[in-house]
Order: C-alpha cells, then sequence, then structure tokens
C-alpha cells in the first residue's frame, strides 16, 4: 500500500496505529470515490446506457489504477466467501450501508432507461445488483486469466452482456 500510495511506510505507520484503521481508512476512501463516479454518471448528459457505459469503464479503469483501494471495495460486501471474513469483519454498517446506496444510485440510472422505454421492465434494484456481480466477475477472470490487455478493456463486454438482457 505504502509502495501504490507514494507514502513513505513509516508516516503510514504513524498515522495508522493499526492494520485495521488502515483498511477501514482505505474502505471508506474507495466507497466516496465510487459514489463520485456514480454521481458523475447520472448527472452526466446522454442515455442512460451511455451513462452506465461510462461508469463501468472508469470503475475498472480506476481499479487497475488503484488496484489496492479497489481490491476492497469491489467486492460483494453482502457475500463474502470464508478467505474473506477477516475483511468482512472490519466492515462497518455505515460503509455496508453507503455501498448499498451505490447499488441504488446504479438502479436509478437503470428506472431511467425504463421510464424512457430504453429498457425492459425489471426490478431496477435487481438488475442492479446483477451489473455489479458480472463487474466482480470480469475482475476475476482479468486475475485469473492474467489477461495482457487493460481491465477497461471489459467494460465493454460487461456492458455487452448486461445490455443484452436489459434492452428492450
Amino acid at each position: 500500500i505504502s509502495k501504490k500510495s507514494g507514502i513513505p511506510e513509516n508516516k503510514l505507520k504513524e498515522t495508522y496505529k493499526d492494520k485495521n484503521r488502515l483498511i477501514q481508512s482505505l474502505l471508506s476512501a474507495g466507497i466516496d470515490h465510487v459514489t463520485e463516479l456514480l454521481e458523475k454518471s447520472i448527472n452526466a448528459r446522454g442515455k442512460p446506457d451511455i451513462k452506465l457505459s461510462r461508469f463501468i469503464k472508469s470503475l475498472l479503469d480506476d481499479y487497475e489504477n488503484y488496484d489496492p483501494l479497489f481490491r476492497l471495495v469491489s467486492i460483494n460486501f453482502e457475500s463474502l466467501n470464508s478467505e474473506s471474513l477477516y475483511l468482512r469483519n472490519l466492515v462497518t454498517q455505515d460503509q455496508i450501508d453507503r455501498y448499498r446506496r451505490n447499488t441504488a444510485i446504479i438502479a436509478r440510472i437503470i428506472a431511467d432507461g425504463q421510464s424512457e422505454g430504453i429498457f425492459r421492465k425489471a426490478d431496477p434494484l435487481e438488475c442492479a445488483f446483477f451489473l455489479r456481480g458480472l463487474i466482480n466477475s470480469a475482475i476475476l477472470y482479468w486475475k485469473a486469466t492474467r489477461y495482457e490487455g487493460s481491465l477497461g478493456d471489459f467494460a465493454d463486454r460487461i456492458m455487452r452482456i448486461f445490455l443484452t438482457g436489459i434492452y428492450k
């Protein structure tokens, strides 16, 4: 984390007396950043499918550039496996609530697409969780295959799969 952030290790240890506080700070900063990306997306010009595509591309580009931070915040807090229990135990209820609010923002963009007649009728929140699942799956695939290209390359793939299912 010190190396990726450019902050000397002794300064990091001075600021964060223990590993748990550092992880808490990273989680909060990551969730805040995802919220900023979503707010930019929802307030941007364009149709909902374009807004979602831009958000996914930005998210994956950031994940690749800020890997330690986004490794923590890209996982689904609500369905962690046993290997991630340590991290899950550090996640606060406020962070889970903020994660859910971010998912609700994605659902709002989907609902906008439904009201504009672009997307078929389905539960927008359910669709938002499915989209988040596709993002997580793409990240896992990218890592597992050691894909040589950019993680951002997967944004188009994710959206093609997602939009195929939701387009009217």
